[in-house]
């Protein structure tokens, strides 16, 4: 059995895929499963994947229809039969060591989770100076010490939350699988992967090189322009409830409330997406009532009532008390 299943969701990667694999492939760790996903790519990616699984015995291709990132990264948790999990996206590359020193890392500290650190690299495979992901350094940390300084962090969160600069065990993906169908699909996952966890052992070394380009789901505007924001935070807030940390809750469910009362921002045009957006407001009420429960604070159960008769009622309370 491999040691490590290294999953590669593939889609529209054509000019990107060979240096991806080709950097996954020739890892000085080589006790590797390594599972490329085709998720129904409609150029020559579904060719370059069998080429690639000609050549290397440790290939493995699953060709599946089109159902974007998370069920594509699904698919291959479905299959791998590694004692651990990495993923890689198909645009972007590994240094050729970065496997063999998370995994050194992990036999070190007996961490549960190991994050290796990244540099943004534009489409020519050029370093970028900005963003700086030089300031993070060796530590073993708890998971309370994980939240808060991924909170702390301004544009280089990704660092603690994107799925693919990380070694995990698979037993973490027992009864987990991302969100299908959701952007920002890293935050739905998040809570469950932490919670599996004493400690995390994080590396300063750039070992990720994560191409910046034109196009990609993660640039594509600005977050606060989708539901998938507001239902992530509002999953948070469940999670920090139920944690004890009601202050982080209610920090974290106003910024879901003030996401959503600016409606304009949102695609409401089809009755899916109203019910989405309906359901999300609910969710603020309904989190406000068990927030209420967990501290004994009866303003939080004005609050609660307030959002069942809308944002605007709600709104309105906002601006009398801060009056």
């Amino acid at each position: 059995m491999p040691k490590i299943s290294v999953i590669i969701p593939v889609y529209k990667v054509e000019r990107y895929l060979d240096a991806c694999v080709a950097s996954v492939a020739g890892q000085t760790y080589a006790d590797l499963e390594i599972i490329l996903v085709d998720d129904g790519s409609p150029d020559n990616c579904p060719a370059l994947c069998d080429a690639w699984a000609k050549k290397d015995a440790r290939i493995k291709v699953i060709h599946r229809p089109n159902g974007g990132l998370s069920a594509a990264r699904n698919s291959g948790l479905d299959i791998a039969v590694g004692e651990f999990i990495a993923f890689v996206d198909s645009d972007d590359r590994l240094e050729p060591d970065v496997l063999q020193k998370a995994w050194e890392t992990k036999q070190k500290t007996n961490a549960e989770l190991v994050i290796f650190n990244l540099v943004c690299t534009d489409t020519e495979n050029c370093e970028l100076l900005e963003p700086d992901y030089t300031v993070f350094p060796d530590e073993v940390i708890a998971p309370a010490e994980f939240w808060s300084r991924l909170f702390g962090l301004d544009g280089i969160g990704n660092y603690y939350v994107s799925a693919w600069n990380k070694l995990y065990p698979a037993s973490m993906f027992s009864e987990l699988r991302y969100a299908v169908g959701k952007r920002y699909e890293d935050m739905f996952i998040l809570p469950g992967i932490i919670d599996q966890c004493k400690t995390i052992a994080c590396m300063s070394y750039q070992g990720y090189r994560y191409t910046q380009r034109p196009g990609s789901i993660m640039n594509q505007g600005n977050p606060r322009n989708y539901l998938d924001h507001s239902e992530f935070l509002l999953e948070w807030t469940k999670y920090f409830t139920h944690k004890g940390d009601a202050l982080r809750a209610e920090g974290l469910l106003n910024d879901a409330i003030a996401n959503l009362a600016e409606k304009d921002r949102f695609d409401l045009s089809t009755p899916a997406q109203q019910q989405r957006y309906r359901t999300a407001c609910r969710a603020c009420a309904d989190a406000y009532c068990n927030l209420a429960h967990r501290t004994g604070k009866r303003s939080m159960l004005l609050r609660a009532a307030l959002l069942r008769l809308g944002l605007p009622a709600y709104r309105v309370f906002l601006q009398h008390k801060s009056a």
